[in-house]
């Protein structure tokens, strides 16, 4: 059994592969820095609540719903920066085998599919956010809207994500490179 070579990737980095611009560059960072404060602040959170239990028997309710709220963000958050370098779920087969120039146009009009399906997703998650914005969340009574948000929130910035690594793509197969994460990996 022979194993297929994983995807090719691309360093945006200056002086290697596309160059990144300042807004493409300060993106990436924003979003990065955010999913890590989430994830830290969800993480801490829940190891705290869970040792309040166990070695007080105390629980705090509300940590279980903000963590929860917590992950939602990252979830849709973190959609954009795995579109850049590969990491949703793919099938390559087809674009693999096809000669260059048919691969390419296939590649076009699989950015236009994904451009679509972002571009409906922010607009009904608009909607949703507006549908909920009256309803309270159960423990904190917060407006369940500003949990919706997370929904157009997410899919426009992985629209910018889309917008930013498309052309590369589309040109050669190749996905933004992360030194030392490999998306493709088991």
């Amino acid at each position: 059994m022979t194993s297929q070579p994983a995807s090719p990737v691309r360093t945006i980095t200056p002086g290697a592969g596309a160059p990144i611009s300042a807004v493409e560059r300060w993106l990436v960072s924003a979003n990065r820095s955010v999913l890590v404060v989430l994830l830290g602040v969800m993480a801490a959170l829940v190891i705290a609540n869970v040792m309040c239990r166990y070695l007080v028997g105390i629980s705090f309710p509300w940590v279980e719903e903000v963590s929860r709220y917590m992950m939602v963000w990252a979830a849709f958050l973190g959609a954009g920066p795995a579109l850049r370098v590969g990491g949703h779920i793919a099938i390559e087969t087809l674009p693999n085998a096809l000669p260059e120039r048919a691969a390419r146009v296939l590649r076009a009009a699989l950015v236009l599919v994904m451009a679509a399906t972002l571009l409906t997703t922010v607009w009904i998650g608009a909607e949703y956010t507006q549908f909920g914005w009256e309803q309270e969340t159960p423990v904190l009574g917060w407006s369940a809207g500003t949990v919706y948000l997370a929904i157009p929130i997410g899919a426009a910035l992985a629209l910018v994500h889309l917008a930013f690594v498309a052309r590369q793509w589309i040109r050669s197969g190749e996905w933004e490179r992360v030194e030392g994460f490999d998306p493709q990996a088991l």
